[in-house]
């Protein structure tokens, strides 16, 4: 079986997600992720472990997948803020430490 039209669709989905996490488009990342675990599913039914020639594209894929598991992390977080800022309270992150938050740009 030719993974090369999975492993391109999968970087595609992750590009495409990374984009929505940006936007905010909570809707688009939950449609992309049915996609995502589609794809995977398809990788594991393969065998892709007895393909070894494979092993890089893998490696891109995982740090795709972590790349995007952090920028969820962060826009979670963000809008947690956002949402004790409205509310009046104030916000978990900020009660834990002796220093002020840090900002970092979800638009990019």
């Amino acid at each position: 079986m030719d993974l090369e039209p999975v492993f391109t669709e999968l970087d595609r989905v992750l590009d495409e997600e990374r984009q929505a996490i940006r936007r905010l488009d909570g809707e688009r990342v939950n449609a992309l992720t049915d996609l995502k675990v589609a794809l995977v599913r398809s990788l594991q039914e393969s065998s892709i472990e007895h393909h070894p020639e494979h092993a890089q594209r893998l490696r891109a894929l995982a740090a795709g997948l972590r790349r995007n598991a952090v920028l969820l992390a962060h826009a979670r977080d963000g809008l947690q803020d956002v949402l004790s800022v409205v509310h009046g309270a104030p916000s978990p992150v900020s009660r834990s430490r002796s220093v002020p938050p840090v900002r970092l740009s979800l638009r990019g």
